[in-house]
């Protein structure tokens, strides 16, 4: 794919592409230029690729924050909020979102991030996680990417498993 083709449809390869070739001419061809400083002007092209990627993260983390904090407080005022926040991160999130930005997601972190932003948030409410958080999120990247798939629908799941870890660890105890 030609680079100004793919600079318009994938930002994040196009970047890392361009940065390997300005460090490979840099290395093989020094005499190009003794006054542009080619490696920090390579990592200033990559930091742009990371800003697309870290965007995307922080709109997913903030899109299952709020869906953990329904989930742990489904009485709370906030909640009709929260659901409108977590569309918008959910919508930002799939118009950013880029193929190869798939490998580089680290959609079980995001979720740990998330829970932390969740608890923080709760905490300042005198609200305390309750039991049967999953340490692992219910659903994939692929599933919260899906248009289908909403605050509501997120809740849902949440709320299922974290019944049914109750469920377990109550017939534990019996």
């Amino acid at each position: 794919m030609p680079a100004d083709t793919l600079y318009e449809e994938d930002i994040v390869t196009w970047s890392e592409q361009q940065a390997r070739a300005i460090r490979d001419l840099a290395r093989t061809r020094p005499e190009l230029s003794n006054v542009i400083d080619w490696e920090n002007v390579a990592e200033e092209i990559e930091t742009l690729g990371r800003s697309e990627l870290k965007g995307v993260a922080s709109h997913l983390r903030n899109a299952l924050a709020h869906i953990l904090k329904e989930a742990c407080d489904p009485g709370a005022l906030s909640r009709v909020a929260w659901r409108g926040e977590t569309q918008t991160s959910l919508r930002e999130a799939r118009d950013d979102f880029l193929p190869s930005m798939r490998q580089q997601l680290d959609f079980s972190l995001i979720w740990k991030k998330a829970f932390g932003q969740a608890a923080d948030s709760l905490t300042l409410y005198g609200v305390s996680i309750p039991p049967g958080i999953p340490e692992h999120p219910p659903f994939g990247l692929d599933d919260v990417l899906d248009s289908e798939f909403n605050h509501e629908r997120g809740v849902a799941i949440l709320t299922s498993v974290m019944a049914a870890s109750k469920d377990t660890t109550e017939g534990t105890k019996s």
